[in-house]
């Protein structure tokens, strides 16, 4: 994606709708705020590729849908209808994220769009439907439970590198959902994921990788493969990396609320996701390389802060929390 005036203007907008749903005391602003930015992350979607028409367009129904259905659950609470209008409001904003079971619409724009759009999408237009089912106050555990399952489940048999991150960005959301009931974990949560994600979404992209047959063939440099290793072994939850940390966190939290199922459903869910990781880094480390010999090379600084952000961060913090 070119980076020029327009799309520094069109970024600005997204943010700008971002923060001012964020910061809104009323729910038509918050709709606003929406709008704008959905109306300013549209034009961002549109590459070289054939079919980011037919995406951006997907993409445009199903947020337009979601806003039509959050805005009579807002008419129905203004109105005092004797219905249940906090589940309208909730189930919209699970349809703008992408959340199961409404999961299908994000698989299929996600092949048309390059790296730096997914990660936005992934992220920043995630904050604000987060924040008002938040406000919402229900119990999300069926939500949670059928998005933790459908994220790890059904990432085991992609080929496509965007395919599994779109299920691990499903599986994460679910995690992402439980921590609302803290809003200092989410925060932190979130942050940890959005760091990950856009290291691992840098690496991608610089050396152009779609798909896992070009790491099963490759030519990448050894200092390079190690950055993916350990980007990898982050984002499915390897300790001592970053990734783990939130998974710990959040877990915690699902235990001391005695919520043994979520608990489980978290533990086994991060086992399969590690899984599908853990394929990645062995295809990518040991299979049909060809590189002739293994020679450790100096470090670039792209590939020194990937591993000292994701080998120091979390005992860092663990340490600042026992210390205070």
């Amino acid at each position: 994606m070119m980076i020029n005036s327009t799309t520094i203007l069109f970024y600005m907008n997204m943010l700008l709708g971002v923060m001012l749903s964020l910061s809104s005391n009323n729910w038509i602003m918050m709709w606003v705020g929406m709008e704008i930015s959905l109306m300013s992350f549209i034009p961002l979607m549109v590459s070289n590729l054939i079919i980011s028409s037919e995406c951006s367009m997907k993409y445009f129904i199903i947020q337009s849908m979601s806003s039509s259905i959050f805005i009579l659950g807002v008419i129905f609470m203004l109105m005092g209808v004797n219905m249940n209008y906090e589940m309208i409001i909730t189930l919209s904003m699970a349809m703008k994220m992408g959340v199961a079971p409404f999961h299908t619409w994000m698989l299929s724009i996600i092949e048309g769009l390059n790296y730096s759009v997914m990660f936005n999408l992934f992220t920043i237009m995630k904050i604000v439907p987060m924040m008002i089912i938040m406000n919402m106050n229900l119990n999300l555990n069926l939500i949670i439970i059928f998005t933790l399952l459908i994220g790890s489940i059904m990432g085991l048999n992609q080929n496509s590198i965007r395919s599994m991150l779109t299920y691990s960005s499903i599986f994460n959301m679910g995690f992402m959902m439980y921590a609302m009931k803290n809003m200092s974990l989410w925060l932190l949560y979130f942050c940890l994921y959005s760091i990950n994600l856009f290291m691992l979404t840098l690496v991608l992209s610089m050396n152009n990788v779609n798909y896992l047959n070009q790491l099963i063939i490759n030519k990448f440099e050894l200092k390079l493969k190690l950055s993916l290793w350990i980007l990898m072994l982050s984002s499915g939850g390897m300790p001592p990396m970053i990734g783990f940390l939130g998974k710990l966190i959040v877990i915690e939290l699902s235990i001391n609320f005695n919520d043994w199922l979520i608990t489980v459903s978290m533990i086994f869910t991060s086992l399969l996701t590690m899984f599908y990781y853990n394929r990645l880094c062995f295809v990518s480390m040991s299979i049909s390389s060809l590189m002739t010999k293994w020679k450790i090379m100096s470090f670039s600084w792209l590939n020194m802060n990937i591993a000292v952000i994701n080998l120091m961060v979390m005992p860092m913090l663990i340490l600042s929390k026992y210390l205070t």
